[in-house]
């Protein structure tokens, strides 16, 4: 009855984003999103509806768990339908064992939602303020085929490479930002009856946690991963687990909960759990090269970025091939993509912060080479290659890219401005 409810809940939850979006849509609730905490309340001080969303999140994460990600997560609910669709496939992924399902949502959080935020906001005035209008709801949002590829690398293919829930364990962010209320919880499973050891609860869990170790090692579920599903709860068959409540002052906290040992896996689950432990350093370090040289080409954004980094960094020292010959090539188209958008990420880089420094040599050598690389073509570059030109004398090669950005987007009038100065 409990997971029908959740499951009930889930899908109310998506017919009211729905409506949201498309009937009601922002004249009275802007954008419902867990970032806007950090980029409206934390840097500019505007209490909107997506920072009140994460403040009741905060909040009743102190009370209930995770109970947010396991009954109100639409990411959640793609994750463990993707599950739910592999396991009637036949297809059971093995859920991989990491430090950096630690590591990565935490520097996703800090990097691109709280550090940045906050050095604003020192740095800026800071008023508080309530819109519950803005933003717009599509102002985030991505178009219709980076959402597709989004929900599809990041709700399907981690789950199918790293096992269950493998965006919420890997790479959610919010996650990160909900482990320590989620540490203090007052509401947690605990083991309220003797363990027949049948392991069904770790088997039911959908963020693949060892709860039979855990609740016969420490009498409840410390793993702040937990988001309060109930799965295993109610999929107990000797009904040994429960989701109690804990007065606070009588509960028992220890930082060996969560600095613990990665667990031997018992012979009957072993099967289900792959640990790459061994390899978390370097893997870590070419997920962020990956990542970092294709977030926001393209329109790709932060999750979607980190997805492929993850998958192709797996794919590069983990996953086995065939042939060695197929290994070679496999590795060398992947090596090859991201040195290559790497080069573009670093020549856009490059050649604004020189147009802005107006540096207008090595401007147009790194802008001239992003439009040369970058196969989608960008009204804004051109532009500012048109106005380096011109400053520098060329008034040729500053037509033909005022021209070229004319193109692009007709309707942006700076281009048409410098081809009207051009031909006087």
């Amino acid at each position: 009855m409990i997971q029908k409810l959740r499951i009930g809940v889930l899908l109310l939850l998506h017919v009211l984003i729905f409506l949201h979006i498309f009937v009601f849509e922002d004249d009275i609730v802007g954008s419902i999103d867990f970032q806007e905490f950090f980029h409206a309340f934390i840097k500019h001080g505007i209490l909107n509806a997506g920072a009140i969303l994460v403040i009741i999140a905060f909040m009743t994460t102190l009370i209930f768990g995770r109970f947010f990600c396991g009954w109100a997560c639409h990411f959640g609910a793609i994750q463990e339908f993707s599950w739910w669709i592999l396991k009637k496939l036949n297809i059971n992924p093995i859920t991989i064992n990491s430090k950096l399902v630690t590591i990565l949502p935490i520097i996703l959080l800090l990097n691109y939602y709280f550090i940045p935020n906050i050095i604003y906001a020192f740095n800026n005035p800071w008023e508080l303020n309530i819109k519950l209008n803005e933003p717009d709801i599509w102002e985030f949002l991505p178009g219709w085929l980076i959402g597709i590829l989004t929900f599809f690398i990041d709700g399907f293919l981690l789950v199918y490479f790293l096992g269950r829930k493998g965006f919420c364990r890997f790479l959610c962010p919010w996650g990160a930002f909900l482990k320590f209320p989620n540490s203090m919880s007052m509401f947690k499973v605990r083991k309220v009856d003797t363990c027949t050891y049948c392991h069904e609860c770790t088997k039911i869990c959908p963020v693949g946690i060892d709860v039979s170790y855990e609740i016969n090692k420490f009498d409840k579920v410390v793993n702040t991963n937990c988001t309060s599903c109930l799965l295993c709860t109610s999929g107990c068959p000797s009904q040994s687990l429960s989701y109690k409540f804990k007065n606070p002052m009588y509960e028992k906290y220890s930082l060996g909960y969560y600095l613990k040992k990665p667990t031997k896996h018992h012979e009957n689950i072993k099967h289900q759990f792959k640990s790459i432990r061994n390899k978390d350093s370097i893997l870590l370090i070419f997920c962020l090269l990956f990542s970092i040289s294709i977030d926001g080409l393209y329109g790709i954004g932060h999750f979607m970025s980190f997805g492929i980094g993850l998958l192709s960094a797996y794919f590069l020292f983990t996953l086995k091939y065939s042939t060695m010959q197929f290994k070679i090539f496999a590795n060398s188209i992947v090596i090859i993509f991201f040195l290559w958008h790497g080069t573009i990420k670093y020549s856009i880089w490059q050649g604004i912060k020189n147009y802005e420094n107006k540096q207008f040599d090595s401007g147009i050598i790194n802008l001239e080479r992003a439009t040369k690389l970058y196969p989608k073509k960008i009204s804004k570059f051109h532009l500012m290659l048109g106005d380096m030109y011109y400053l520098k004398g060329n008034s040729e090669k500053a037509l033909e890219h005022a021209m070229i950005a004319h193109s692009i987007n007709p309707s942006y009038s700076a281009p048409i401005e410098i081809i009207n100065r051009l031909n006087k």
